[in-house]
């Protein structure tokens, strides 16, 4: 080490001084003070100083923290300094005045006395941040410095350097001096940080820490050292790098010590971020281009900077927290007038006028609200809400106000529709002022009605009656039909989810139709759309409004996501029995909403999804979307339509078994509008299955009356929507009053309910309950083949397990086994516990095992399907009809089977056949193992 080998030299005779000298952080005192201490340990007599920025024009305040160093040596003050010391106590402010001491004398004085305790032992002199020292100071030391040859002094200094390196007078006046030897510290290599973290760790640090360490500090000692604490602080030395408060506190140390042009770039670049290129900084700070460029260097070389960016964000962000208020906002001020000139994107300079504050400069509202629009492209609603509450500030007239209240409100319902009640009155004032085109009046209307506030809804159905034929500035033109669409847009809206008001509005619904060439009208497909939901709740589905309906679901983007819109389409092939395409269209419209983060859209969706799972029977689906819809947004913010997911949370914990996670969701409370809504006939119907599962029959009914009494007033009286006619005749066999249960049947076979297998199979299922128990079977096998095919495996479920009690309390235990076998895998499928529990004790271990040991190798595919049937009682034209073979080859079969069996009959096959036979069977539901 060269300081070591000075010291031996001075030791001998041989003074010397040396400089050392590197950026800002670089541990240069810490250098110099473990040196010392090594020197002191060794018998050297230390004296040292400290000079201090503020202080450099404290006369001869360096030299007297040297008196003072070697009196403490001495113990005792040599007479030659009492002056010093004496004039140092009757100092003012500035230091010692020139008519106060014999400068002369005390620099003569006090190179004397070190001089002689040289003579005794090596002397070491340490000053840190030299070029602080006080000008009569510095003449001083200079004047040591001349007189080191032949004695056994060693001085050492340490100084900052400067963008432009040592600063100018510690140049020429030391760094250039004979007797100078220069040391120029270097920023710490990968292998220096890896043998500091070890020694302050404890372990060996893993390569990729030592690396980002590197990366983030630059090599800076004082920052090196800073990570390595927050890395300590986190505990271990091989997880990643841990940037925090050392970190962020050593930025700040370090920016106390730059100052200058260095200090202002920084706050410059800081300000500017990922935009701080060269000429925008040389711009900003009105300096030359390569002054800017050379500050850049010495900037990275301090590890803060790597060419003009910030190595690390909490960098930027300590360099930010430095400043007042007053400087940070004028220089966002500044930066947006000169990102405005040069054409920046309008989100960059959007963020620098929010920061800056008033006033405002003239183009500060178009530019905040395309930086909005450009943040909703991106599918950025927070950061829209951001610069559209802020742009509401900037509006100056009231046309601009309601242009941007409305573009706010629209950003909040993406996030949290309950949101946006802050900005309805101001939104409804702006539809009564004509300040609110057909589009945004119908928007606010469905939004109204989602919150359930039917009063706005009415008035605003009024303004776009009014629209459809008013003309004048502001207004729509009437010729091109564009507030008449939404006008028939949001009839038809009301007609299929909130009748009640419709009803208020029009009576009874007349739906209008479309003008000749409506679906090229502006929003004519729209209004197409969304009455083809109402068309299939009143009138049944129709070719063309399904096809409609799916054409548009398989074309919607994120763009498109008018909810009300959507939900009509999708619900119309709901509602059409249409399960499967359903389900597969709204699980991608689901992905499609998660990947553009709108919570709104995700809840909504995720509804949906939990309806349609329900539907199909796929219980633990429901309850994964339904949770899924209440956890991304409160029942409150879903409004009216957060009866759609309790109410399919309901039936699935239901039918699962599971009544008081059931009973929890029947306890949030809804708005007294739900009840006038379609959901809430999904939420009654609901809430009667389990009344009926856990034993409250009346109460029960009362639910599916109340439903049904809704629909007939409504006009939307199909079992496509809520079969409630078949859950009160249900509800009436448990009460043992077979003759309304016969009297609600009839009522529902009277209705136009089209040709559901899912309504049909449900109604037979019914009507068999209802029935004397001998003709039980037939019904319940007539709606398993109904079902079977339907997609709906809860309903097939229920109906094999009902077939397996009903063939038991006949005596026929061996067909109640096998038929309970196959209930019980259908059961697992849809995870139904009380339905599986019902059919376990039909189930006998070891059943069939003759034929499972020995006959299922001896008969072919075709005999064991054949034999699989019979042994289920089907007879020979209805085996031959599901086989699709002829009646004669039936008997063929049979007769073969019953050789290679060595049975009798159709009896001993029931009695023959094990769970894996039965699974095989013909009219085993789809997706299990072993269907045909």
């Amino acid at each position: 080490m060269l300081l070591k080998a000075m010291l031996t030299e001075s030791e001998q005779g041989h003074g010397g001084f040396a400089l050392i000298t590197g950026p800002p952080g670089f541990d240069k005192s810490g250098l110099v003070h473990a040196f010392a201490d090594r020197a002191a340990r060794a018998g050297a007599t230390h004296l040292s100083a400290t000079c201090l920025r503020n202080e450099q024009n404290i006369t001869l305040g360096v030299v007297h923290q040297i008196s003072q160093s070697l009196s403490a040596v001495l113990g005792a003050t040599p007479e030659a300094l009492k002056p010093l010391r004496a004039a140092v106590l009757n100092a003012g402010p500035r230091g010692i005045r020139p008519e106060d001491l014999n400068w002369i004398g005390v620099t003569h004085g006090l190179w004397e006395t070190i001089a002689d305790r040289a003579k005794q032992s090596v002397v070491l002199i340490t000053i840190d941040d030299i070029q602080y020292a006080d000008s009569v100071s510095l003449d001083i030391l200079l004047h040591f410095i001349n007189r080191l040859r032949g004695t056994s002094i060693f001085m050492v200094f340490t100084v900052t350097e400067e963008p432009s390196g040592v600063p100018f007078g510690i140049q020429s006046d030391l760094m250039h001096h004979p007797q100078c030897r220069r040391i120029k510290l270097t920023p710490y290599s990968p292998d220096e940080i890896a043998r500091m973290a070890r020694a302050r760790l404890g372990a060996e640090p893993g390569t990729e820490l030592v690396d980002e360490i590197h990366r983030v500090s630059g090599g800076n000692a004082l920052l090196v050292r800073a990570l390595i604490e927050d890395r300590q602080d986190a505990g271990g030395a091989t997880a990643p790098l841990v940037v925090g408060d050392d970190f962020a506190g050593s930025v700040r140390t370090l920016l106390n010590r730059v100052n200058g042009l260095s200090l202002r770039l920084l706050r410059v670049a800081a300000v500017l971020g990922p935009y701080a290129t060269p000429p925008l900084l040389s711009e900003m700070l009105r300096i030359k281009p390569s002054t800017v460029e050379s500050t850049l260097g010495w900037l990275t070389e301090t590890g803060l900077m790597n060419a003009h960016e910030f190595r690390h964000r909490a960098a930027r962000e300590a360099v930010l927290d430095s400043m007042d208020a007053n400087t940070l906002r004028e220089l966002n001020r500044r930066a947006a007038r000169l990102l405005h000139i040069v054409g920046m994107q309008p989100g960059v300079i959007a963020d620098h006028v929010l920061a800056s504050g008033p006033p405002y400069e003239p183009w500060a509202l178009d530019l905040v609200r395309e930086a909005a629009c450009q943040a909703i492209a991106a599918d950025d609603y927070r950061l829209a809400v951001r610069y559209l509450r802020h742009a509401v500030e900037l509006c100056g007239g009231d046309d601009d106000r309601a242009a941007v209240t409305l573009a706010l409100t629209k950003a909040l319902w993406r996030l949290n529709p309950s949101s946006m009640i802050a900005h309805s009155r101001a939104l409804m004032q702006a539809a009564r002022d004509g300040r609110l085109a057909a589009d945004d009046v119908y928007w606010l209307l469905t939004r109204m009605l989602w919150l359930g506030h039917e009063d706005a809804a009415e008035e605003l159905f009024g303004l776009l009656e009014g629209m459809e034929c008013a003309t004048g500035p502001g207004r729509a033109d009437p010729e091109d039909g564009h507030a008449g669409m939404r006008r028939l847009s949001a009839e038809h809206w009301l007609a299929g989810t909130h009748p009640p008001l419709l009803h208020r509005l029009r009576g009874t619904y007349r739906p209008s139709a479309l003008p000749e060439g409506g679906e090229q009208l502006p929003n004519g497909l729209h209004a197409m759309t969304v009455a083809a939901l109402a068309a299939t709740l009143r009138e049944g589905e129709t070719k063309a409004d399904l096809m409609a309906a799916e054409r548009f679901l398989q074309s919607v983007q994120p763009g498109d996501f008018d909810v009300e819109l959507v939900e009509a389409a999708l619900f119309s092939l709901v509602y059409s029995d249409r399960i499967t395409e359903a389900s597969s269209l709204a699980e991608a419209l689901h992905r499609l909403a998660e990947r553009h983060s709108s919570p709104t859209l995700t809840s909504v969706f995720a509804a949906f999804r939990a309806h349609i799972a329900e539907r199909r029977g796929e219980l633990p689906e429901a309850v994964e979307y339904g949770r899924l819809s209440l956890r991304t947004l409160p029942p409150r913010s879903l409004g009216v339509l957060a009866a759609l997911p309790l109410a399919a949370l309901i039936e699935a914990h239901t039918e699962m078994g599971e009544y008081q996670e059931a009973e929890r969701y029947l306890s949030h409370p809804l708005p007294e509008s739900v009840y006038r809504t379609r959901y809430g006939l999904h939420y009654l119907g609901a809430r009667g299955r389990y009344r009926v599962a856990v034993g409250r029959a009346h109460a029960a009914l009362d639910d599916f009356l109340k439903c049904g009494t809704l629909m007939d007033t409504w006009e939307v009286d199909t079992p496509l929507l809520v079969p409630w006619r078949l859950g009160a005749a249900g509800v009436s066999v448990i009460l043992h009053n077979n003759a309304r249960a016969r009297k609600f049947l009839e009522l529902h076979q009277a209705l136009p309910h089209g040709h559901s297998p899912r309504i049909r199979g449900y109604a037979l299922m019914v009507l068999a309950a209802a029935e004397e128990m001998g003709r039980r079977p037939q019904l319940l096998r007539k709606a398993i083949d109904m079902l079977q095919d339907s997609g709906h495996n809860m309903e097939l479920a229920h109906a094999l397990t009902r077939l397996s009690h009903s063939l038991a309390a006949l005596g026929e235990t061996d067909k109640a086994r096998l038929v309970g076998r196959q209930a019980d895998t259908v059961v697992r499928q849809v995870h139904a516990e009380p339905l599986r529990q019902s059919v376990e004790s039909a189930i006998e271990t070891g059943f069939g095992a003759a034929l499972l040991q020995n006959g299922q190798n001896l008969l072919s595919p075709a005999e064991y399907r054949v034999a699989s049937l019979a042994a289920l009682g089907y007879t020979n034209r209805e085996i031959a009809k599901r086989a699709h073979i002829t009646v004669s080859t039936v008997e063929q079969h049979l007769t073969r089977i019953y050789r290679k069996l060595h049975v009798n009959g159709r009896n001993d096959l029931s009695r023959m056949f094990s769970a894996k036979e039965q699974e095989s069977a013909d009219y085993a539901p789809r997706g299990i193992p072993g269907s045909a």
